[in-house]
């Protein structure tokens, strides 16, 4: 990867959001999103419907800046969905005044499949901050350029694709459905977008993407840079595109051009930071101070302390005599009495609300919790922090350029004497001691601070979960007893809180029943599952009885199956051909243990077997605790979120042999051999 710097004159500097967003494709794609400028299909959600009227929408020619590029007028490269993309060109101008974004994009119909997508276009815009220009809609037949723009059929929709997250956006999405489109045809269609959201300061970044999962006859990428502007960049290795940098005596261009772009495919269980597709990444912040110095004034000036905070920060203090306990008090009110709810359009994106307006309306998104939480802590007597985060992609913001849209959540960072505490305002499944909460897996964050130079790795004790399963069997002459207890610890607990959050007792009973019903033919409940939530320890624990018919003379026959199903579900069996890393999750600690109440006195061999490498520790053990019970432990506990792509052979051979032990088979020996026989757990 190449990372280089253009400066001209002086750092006068300007920025969009999104610019590789160009057509998200109407099909099933692996990986993220590839882009959300442009739809092909309709599969939005769609708020309200408004006839053609709006000021944000314009019919015009593409503008003088823009560089002609000639299309392939065929391509060798299979159809995807009943397509063949002969071109993706993409211009961004970055001049003093505006920045602007032009979008050209040349695509064969090949089938039916492919004209029910192409006849439909959708151009996505918000109209906060951004013009939408649309240029050309043609079609190419038989020799004959026909026209297919018709402006008085254009719809404008109130698009809100985040909803159902509780987020606002203010995007508009204008709709065209095109006539007498037919298969064979060459559809072309431009369109630009001018303006960036003022929040960034007049700064400007963004990524740029280079290749899909459908293959690309050309790509095409233009960025003109004019004097005033510092522009870093980086560029991936790809040998299949060539960039070019050229100076005239009003700006500098850099291009990207690459032919007969390949299809990218996506292995399963791909960790959520990993993407096959490559990126040209572009910024003008030139360091994480600057992204930091940017984001400063956003939560200061609305982390004000006014009367109505203070007062609602001295009642919570007199909950607790400790400072560990103001925090939480202040943190539980706001994750407990703000419900989430975000209204992000314009600079509402990125620019949180006064904590006072927050607590007034008594909702917000994590920027307007973060504040109120800031200002709680602040008329308390601490000195808290925002801190920038990617819920998903925080391994690897090292290796990105610096810039706000690396980002995707907030939360605050805050000292108790000499310990730092993370706190999410938006987690509503936590316990109530600040010693044992857990913040999620987040590797890297950004502490919005003046002094903040380098990114910030969340302490490793914040990582840590646990599960223990523990099922206890009576074996009886008629029918047998059968006891499972699950415990669950730190970030584990706050999952399976949320999970069962709202789940009536009846249909826990049932969900429970129909799961060990796979594992134990026969089973009936004995009593109602009873679920202890400890708070404090953050600790969640459930307990069901059930009875099984189990005959001792058939544990003489064919014996009593054991298997660690929990474990089983980490250490998955993976193809040889994979050639992306392998996401594990979070890590976590796993004990699952059986215990046997054996009915007459034994005498059982020990079983031990270990297997320890660089990702995961396993181990299986059967050992009898007296004469008449046997236990039967397994663990197992992973290191990392993945298995790099280097490391996958040996992990498979050693997730092979450790799936030869997930299954073990417990048989009783006759009455009359007991003395002399051991028992066998193989």
């Amino acid at each position: 990867m190449h990372i280089c710097v253009l400066e001209l004159d002086k750092q006068v500097l300007s920025g969009i959001h999104s610019w590789y967003h160009i057509v998200a494709f109407a099909y099933q794609v692996k990986g993220p999103v590839l882009f959300s400028r442009l739809l092909i299909g309709f599969s939005l959600f769609l708020c309200s419907l408004v006839v053609f009227a709006d000021e944000q929408v314009k019919f015009l020619p593409a503008p003088q800046w823009v560089q002609s590029v000639a299309a392939p007028t065929s391509s060798k490269q299979s159809p995807v969905n009943g397509q063949r993309y002969l071109l993706i060109d993409r211009q961004l101008n970055l001049d003093a005044q505006q920045v602007s974004r032009y979008f050209r994009n040349v695509i064969e119909i090949s089938t039916t499949e492919g004209l029910e997508q192409a006849s439909q276009l959708s151009f996505e815009f918000n109209p906060g901050f951004e013009t939408l220009q649309i240029h050309q809609i043609r079609v190419l037949r038989q020799g004959q350029s026909l026209n297919r723009l018709e402006p008085q059929e254009l719809r404008i929709f109130q698009r809100e694709p985040d909803l159902e997250h509780y987020l606002y956006s203010g995007t508009k999405t204008a709709y065209l459905i095109l006539p007498d489109i037919r298969v064979g045809d060459v559809l072309e269609y431009s369109y630009s977008i001018l303006g960036n959201n003022p929040v960034m300061g007049n700064k400007f970044s963004d990524q740029v993407q280079l290749n899909w999962d459908m293959p690309v006859a050309m790509n095409s990428v233009r960025v003109l840079i004019h004097p005033g502007r510092a522009l870093y960049y980086s560029v991936p290795d790809d040998p299949n595109g060539k960039l070019t940098m050229t100076e005239t005596s009003t700006h500098r261009e850099l291009s990207w051009l690459a032919t007969s772009v390949a299809a990218v495919s996506a292995d399963d269980d791909i960790p959520g930071w990993y993407s096959p597709f490559h990126y040209w990444s572009l910024s003008e912040f030139s360091s994480w101070n600057d992204v930091a110095r940017w984001a400063l004034p956003l939560y200061e000036k609305a982390a004000v302390v006014e009367p109505e905070i203070q007062k609602i920060a001295d009642q919570l203090m007199s909950s607790s005599s400790k400072p560990e306990g103001h925090v939480m008090a202040a943190l539980q009110f706001v994750q407990q009495q703000i419900r989430y709810l975000g209204i992000e359009d314009g600079i509402g994106s990125h620019v949180p609300r006064k904590a006072s307006d927050t607590l007034y309306r008594r909702y917000g998104d994590c920027k307007d919790k973060t504040v109120l939480l800031m200002a709680l802590l602040k008329a308390m007597g601490f000195t808290p922090q925002a801190a920038l985060v990617n819920l998903e992609k925080g391994a690897t913001l090292p290796q990105q350029l610096p810039s706000p849209y690396v980002f995707d959540h907030v939360i605050v960072s805050v000292k108790v004497g000499e310990q730092q505490y993370w706190l999410d305002g938006t987690d509503l499944n936590q316990g109530t001691d600040i010693h044992t909460i857990a913040v999620p897996y987040l590797h890297n964050v950004l502490p919005v601070a003046a002094d903040s130079k380098e990114l910030a790795n969340i302490d490793d004790r914040y990582r840590s979960a646990e599960t223990v399963l523990r099922r206890e069997l009576w074996l009886e002459e008629s029918r047998s007893r059968l006891l499972v207890e699950a415990q669950y610890f730190g970030r584990e607990a706050e999952s399976q809180r949320s999970a069962w959050k709202g789940v009536a007792e009846q249909q826990l009973t049932h969900q429970l029943l129909g799961y060990y019903s796979k594992l134990y033919a026969d089973l009936e409940n004995v009593s109602d599952p009873n679920m202890q939530d400890d708070l404090a320890a953050n600790k969640l624990e459930i307990r069901q009885q059930f009875s099984m018919p189990v005959k001792l003379s058939e544990l003489t026959r064919n014996g009593l199956p054991l298997y660690a199903d929990l474990i089983d579900s980490y250490l998955k069996p993976i193809d040889s051909a994979r050639k992306q890393p392998l996401a594990l999750g979070a890590p976590v600690k796993i004990r699952q243990e059986f215990i046997f109440h054996l009915p007459y006195d034994m005498n059982i061999a020990d079983y031990n077997q270990r297997y320890d490498n660089d990702v995961f520790n396993f181990s299986v053990s059967a050992r009898q605790i007296n004469p008449r019970m046997l236990r039967v432990t397994y663990r197992y506990q992973n290191h990392f979120d993945h298995v790099p792509v280097r490391e996958l052979a040996r992990y498979r051979e050693a997730v092979e042999q450790a799936r030869d032990e997930l299954a073990l088979n417990f048989t009783l020996p006759p009455v009359a051999n007991v003395a002399e026989n051991r028992v066998d757990t193989r």
